[in-house]
């Protein structure tokens, strides 16, 4: 590998100008010099556009696609196809990254000979609240083969399904893209591209910060349209048929899944208490009851299964969701502790 490969970033643009500044400064401060930076404006009706092509008149590293509106998928898919980088890594536009962001993930695939590597992130919820980061020196690196890596991408263990806080070859890209028109693009997607890496390397350095704002769509009620979900782990089901090991992982989340999905529908109408019965089609009381007993598995988590066995699914998502708001709510309202480590 070349000493100082061209990595290309991607930034999927919509309706963020009160956020897509610090995004871009962010990527632009790189320590990591060598870069393309693509922001792909997909559609948006507020002045981001505007936004994207300021920087790029003041940065010659950076080039915008102006796009009709078509979604998350589809405007990272755009970017993909036009990238001349020999790695590619993802930043949402609502996000910014530690000015060693990049840095660090050349240190760790440039040192340890991996097609994808992954560093720490946090979730904030006041945009006030103070972060910091660093460079890698002396913290462990985890090396792990496709089968580790994608159990512990589905577990949540050490790293997330997300696309960004991490790098990847631009090989793994060649055949594989973005699910048009879907909100679980990223789950569909990402554990079929980590299984097809030959090493991945991960350090808790955390990196990227995830800006979690109260009328995102990812934090909003759970609808028909959430359903996806549940045909994405369809799909890596089919695409790991002949692998027992993640199979059996999958049947653990499609068990694990009702337990994040109940609470946030609120029963209000006959349209939801269909949806609610619809989710609840997926517990499996005999998977979750081996779940307690499984090392995947942390003590908060079990905590909730017990409950969830022990009250029903009713108590328990009403609960659960009081919970929610009550701890979003602490943490909006608190500037201190306004982070959320993964």
């Amino acid at each position: 590998m070349q000493n100082n490969p061209l990595i290309s970033i991607v930034v999927p643009v919509y309706n963020v100008e009160k956020y897509l500044k610090k995004c871009i400064q962010s990527i632009i401060e790189q320590t990591y010099k060598n870069l393309e930076i693509i922001l792909v404006d997909d559609g948006s009706n507020d002045n981001s556009g505007k936004i994207c092509d300021e920087f790029a008149q003041k940065d010659n590293r950076i080039k915008v696609i102006h796009k009709i509106n078509g979604g998350q998928a589809d405007a990272r898919n755009k970017a993909l196809d036009i990238m001349n980088g020999e790695w590619v890594s993802f930043v949402d536009s609502d996000d910014f990254v530690s000015p060693y962001y990049i840095e660090n993930l050349h240190y760790l695939i440039s040192k340890y000979d991996v097609d994808i590597a992954i560093t720490s992130f946090v979730r904030f919820y006041n945009e006030n609240t103070k972060l910091s980061s660093s460079k890698i020196s002396n913290q462990e690196v985890l090396l792990h083969n496709p089968d580790e890596a994608v159990k512990n991408m589905l577990y949540g263990k050490y790293y997330s399904v997300s696309p960004w806080s991490k790098i990847y070859k631009k090989d793994l890209f060649y055949n594989n893209r973005f699910t048009k028109g879907k909100i679980y693009e990223d789950f569909e997607l990402m554990p079929i591209i980590i299984s097809q890496s030959k090493k991945v390397a991960f350090c808790d350095v955390i990196d990227y910060f995830y800006y979690c704002r109260q009328n995102s769509t990812t934090k909003s009620d759970f609808s028909q349209k959430n359903m996806q979900g549940y045909e994405a782990l369809d799909s890596l089901d089919r695409y790991f048929s002949n692998n027992l090991s993640i199979k059996n992982v999958l049947k653990d989340i499609r068990a694990l899944s009702p337990l994040t999905d109940l609470p946030k529908i609120k029963i209000s109408s006959d349209n939801e208490r269909v949806l609610f019965d619809e989710v609840s089609k997926n517990i499996n009381h005999k998977r979750l009851f081996i779940l307690l007993f499984s090392k995947n598995i942390n003590l908060k988590l079990k905590i909730k299964i017990i409950f969830f066995i022990c009250f029903g699914r009713h108590v328990y998502a009403k609960f659960e969701r009081m919970r929610l708001k009550k701890r979003i709510n602490k943490i909006i309202n608190n500037e201190k502790s306004g982070v959320v480590y993964e």
